[in-house]
């Protein structure tokens, strides 16, 4: 599929940025609902809204779309990953250590170029393997608060590999993601960006609500009770999601997963420019790392 140029950059960027401030609002949630109560309020409130958006792109603009049967193979798989992976990581920060644990789900970045190369036939150019490794370098330094050192001293621990674990599905799911919306024909990209946004956000609340239902009907109750809040999460997940599928539909899942790693270098120059906070010298040799890397990617991957 043609990439359209650089057009899926900017798109990952959006979706970069309206992942943070989610992420930021969602801990809020804490306040009210457990981890898997406020993970599920972004599959939730975004679904409706990704409904809508899809009714009024056929209504706008309406174009035939050939769905294969793999397209929903490809969905119901990178939903229940996701949804999976999501817990694999609530699991190592209870297990030990919520730095632990994000220090190896990094290991994402490599699996998804893998997993690119292994399952859809999509791998990179020797220069962006090489970026993608110096992205993942650069994004464990600046996860790694205890240092590298003690990271890699605890590989053993329950949350070191639970954090890989989560790492491993996020990659699957961002390579079922790509497949999915790779396998739909006919339609502009738009189009089958709202397809496939739709086909996830539906499983996604499917398989969580009835995981709620059966396990903790009380948190949604909860969330009912905070709906309004809920809601905004819900809205910016809805336009996170939305950019990420739209950016994969454009580019390669290894491309687009490694450019939203710039991700922990906004929170780092946020937290530096913003809140005025120290940092050692290892945080700027690692923000400058994943910088590089992911030019690499871009531009020679």
């Amino acid at each position: 599929m043609p990439s359209d140029g650089y057009m899926w950059v900017p798109v990952t960027l959006g979706a970069t940025a309206a992942q943070v401030v989610r992420t930021a609002r969602q801990h809020e949630l804490r306040a009210y609902l457990n981890s898997s109560g406020a993970a599920y309020v972004r599959f939730l409130f975004a679904w409706p809204l990704s409904l809508l958006l899809l009714c009024l792109t056929w209504v706008l603009n309406p174009q035939s779309i050939f769905i294969p049967v793999k397209f929903g193979a490809w969905i119901f798989s990178a939903a229940l990953v996701q949804i999976t992976g999501t817990v694999l990581l609530l699991n190592a920060f209870k297990a030990r250590d919520f730095a632990i644990g994000t220090v190896y789900s990094k290991a994402e970045v490599i699996l998804v170029a893998a997993g690119s190369a292994l399952f859809l036939g999509e791998s990179l150019q020797p220069w962006g393997w090489f970026g993608a490794i110096v992205v993942l370098l650069g994004v464990v330094l600046l996860a790694a608060t205890s240092g590298l050192s003690v990271a890699l001293r605890r590989w053993g621990d329950p949350s070191a590999w639970f954090g890989v674990t989560a790492g491993l599905f996020f990659a699957i799911s961002a390579v079922g993601i790509r497949g999915a919306s790779t396998s739909l024909t006919g339609g502009s990209v738009w189009h089958r960006t709202c397809v496939t946004l739709l086909a996830l956000l539906t499983a996604q609340t499917a398989i969580h609500g009835a995981i709620l239902a059966g396990t903790n009907r009380s948190q949604l109750l909860e969330i009912w009770r905070h709906r309004k809040k809920c809601f905004q999460v819900g809205l910016l997940s809805f336009a996170g999601t939305t950019g990420w599928i739209a950016a994969m539909t454009l580019a390669t899942a290894a491309k687009v997963r490694t450019l939203g790693q710039l991700e922990i270098v906004v929170a780092f120059v946020i937290s530096l420019t913003l809140f005025r906070e120290q940092h050692p010298l290892r945080d700027y040799i690692a923000s400058a790392l994943v910088v590089v890397g992911i030019f690499l990617v871009v531009g020679l991957g």
